[in-house]
């Protein structure tokens, strides 16, 4: 079994570390949490009556102000409570409450409690502001803490004129026997946004906790307050409700409820549920940043030390730098690698030596294998004349008769003139390739020379009826070998001429528009065999089957031509095309 490495090892105890850390948190919010967000809840509703009490003990008279600094005060705070008496009748703190002033100068307070639960969306269009004429219809609620008018219809008075289509209103008018009908301007406007939602609440559950029961009742008569967590009847939502009695200055008890809902806890649950999962996934990304970390301090450098003693057991002595560190481990890095250097350098050293006498082996090899070649084909060239001349030689001897011997004479002289030709030929790539060889480049012009090559093969030309045609385009001067570059010139042609169909014209082209200067030869005549086009550059090669010597030729001309070419670093291709073959030739300029 593979042992775990360091990495492995700290990555698992991080691991369980924040599993167990993850686990222990995840157990407190779902155990421990919702009983401490509900203690801490009903504690904030004790203490905000408290604060509420004080403000009613120091200024009671202004607890019936809607917008009275001190209630603009607690809605800021978002603080939902109600004063109210023993029936469940809002003394203060009903948003839903706005004041008219009638012509006489009588001030009458407006609920508009039903009309924003029944027409919500017809009276906020009507956008009440102060100062403005309304017409409302509704029901007085008189109570022992004065009069209420409950409106069931409300509607702007500019707007009585005109059509029904264009009223602005909210509700319904229904029989004005059964209501009572206010004119008047707006004081001061109704204002249910400042607490939010739970101002809804507030009036739910004075709907369905009052009356209160017997035993609720003789605890706030004996000014106890009251806690209880309650459930409404719409949502089955679960709400925190706090009741303290306050005494007036007038001896009777009202009550300061306050609410807050419950029901967040689960909302808070489900948003926490998520959020642990976001955080046990984050928990992984710091699980691997951490692995990374400690791979950076500590495994990485054990590791690249490893990884440096392995290619060394190899005979692998490059790769990395040493650790920058000024610890142990650094020291250890740098012993390692300088050791790995000086192993490295003897290597590089054995090893260059080896490949330069591998190499020297190889030219040997080449240059035995080259003068064994060189002797074959040689001997293979000249053996067919030797046996012409021997064969003439052996007749003339054995009394040839008269009139013959002219005959081979001739033919003797001829076959020693190809023998000639080939040795000199031999003994000019010979010279070629060897290392002392030395080039006397002066500028020339290629047309000039090629025109004097011409004039010295016209018979030749002529023994074919063919004609040479030179074409020029912006030539220029080319530094080269004057004498070595008319030897490649006149082999060209000479190869031009013996393959060309009688009648024919021989094109040669020069070009120095591009970079370099650009010579081609070309000749009308039989296609050279493609796989033959890379081989005719061999010496004593001959595209000609069986080797037919009756075209002419050593088969080294276009060796010594390739040398040539070489030594003045032009490149060089034959291309069979227009029913015939063209041999390029690249000079720099």
């Amino acid at each position: 079994m593979k042992r775990l490495g360091v990495t492995a090892k700290l990555f698992i105890v991080t691991a369980s570390i924040f599993v167990l850390f993850y686990i222990l948190v995840l157990l407190a919010q779902l155990v421990i949490f919702p009983q401490f967000y509900e203690h801490r809840k009903m504690a904030n509703l004790q203490k905000t009556a408290a604060q509420l009490a004080v403000i009613y003990n120091k200024d009671p008279s202004g607890r019936l102000e809607p917008n009275s600094p001190v209630m603009l005060g607690m809605h800021r705070e978002d603080i939902t409570f109600a004063l109210t008496d023993f029936e469940g009748s809002t003394i203060a703190n009903n948003p839903f409450r706005m004041r008219v002033i009638r012509e006489d100068g009588l001030r009458i307070d407006t609920s508009l409690f039903y009309l924003s639960i029944a027409y919500k969306n017809e009276l906020e269009d009507l956008k009440l502001t102060a100062g403005e004429e309304v017409t409302v219809y509704g029901q007085f609620d008189v109570g022992k803490y004065g009069s209420v008018l409950n409106a069931y219809y409300v509607a702007k008075t500019s707007n009585t004129q005109e059509s029904d289509s264009n009223i602005q209103e909210a509700g319904e008018k229904g029989s004005q026997e059964d209501y009572y009908s206010v004119t008047g301007r707006i004081e001061t406007t109704p204002h249910p946004d400042k607490s939010g939602k739970r101002l809804g609440l507030i009036f739910l559950a004075l709907d369905e906790l009052f009356p209160l029961s017997s035993e609720y009742v003789e605890r706030l008569n004996n000014m106890e307050s009251v806690e209880l967590v309650w459930s409404d009847s719409l949502g089955a939502s679960r709400s925190g409700i706090f009741i303290r009695p306050l005494r007036s200055s007038s001896g009777q008890i009202e009550l300061l409820l306050l609410v807050t809902s419950l029901q967040e806890i689960k909302e808070t649950n489900s948003a926490l549920r998520v959020f642990f999962a976001y955080l046990g996934a984050g928990g992984l990304v710091l699980i691997v940043l951490l692995s990374i970390l400690y791979s950076r301090l500590v495994t990485r450098p054990l590791l690249m030390l490893n990884r440096k003693a392995e290619k060394m057991k190899r005979m692998d002595f490059s790769g990395e730098e040493p650790v920058p560190r000024s610890d142990e481990l650094g020291n250890l890095s740098n012993t390692l690698f300088e050791l790995s250097g000086k192993l490295g350098v003897t290597l590089e050293e054995l090893n260059t030596t080896n490949i330069r006498l591998k190499q020297e082996i190889e030219q040997n090899k080449e240059l035995e294998q080259l003068q064994k070649d060189f002797f074959a084909n040689a001997s293979h060239e000249l053996k067919t004349p030797i046996s012409i001349v021997r064969g003439f030689a052996e007749g003339m001897r054995d009394g040839i008769s008269a009139g013959r011997q002219d005959h081979y004479v001739g033919v003797i002289l001829e076959e020693s003139e190809k023998m000639e030709q080939l040795v000199q030929d031999m003994l000019d790539l010979l010279r070629l390739e060897s290392p002392a060889v030395k080039l006397y480049k002066s500028p020339l012009l290629l047309s000039e020379m090629t025109e004097e090559m011409l004039q010295k093969l016209i018979y030749r030309m002529r023994e074919k009826n063919l004609a040479a045609h030179i074409v020029r385009s912006e030539e220029r001067r080319v530094i080269a070998d004057a004498g070595k570059i008319e030897q490649v010139l006149l082999n060209l042609l000479t190869n031009a001429i013996r393959h060309a169909e009688p009648g024919s014209t021989i094109e040669i082209f020069i070009d120095g528009s591009t970079e370099g200067c650009v010579y081609s030869v070309h000749n009308k005549g039989e296609s050279i065999p493609e796989p033959y086009l890379t081989r005719i550059w061999e010496r004593f090669f001959r595209a000609e089957a069986a080797r037919d010597r009756k075209s002419g030729g050593t088969g080294l001309g276009l060796a010594i031509v390739k040398r040539i070419l070489e030594l003045h670093e032009c490149s060089y291709q034959v291309e069979n095309e227009k029913e015939g073959v063209t041999f390029t030739l690249k000079f720099p300029v």
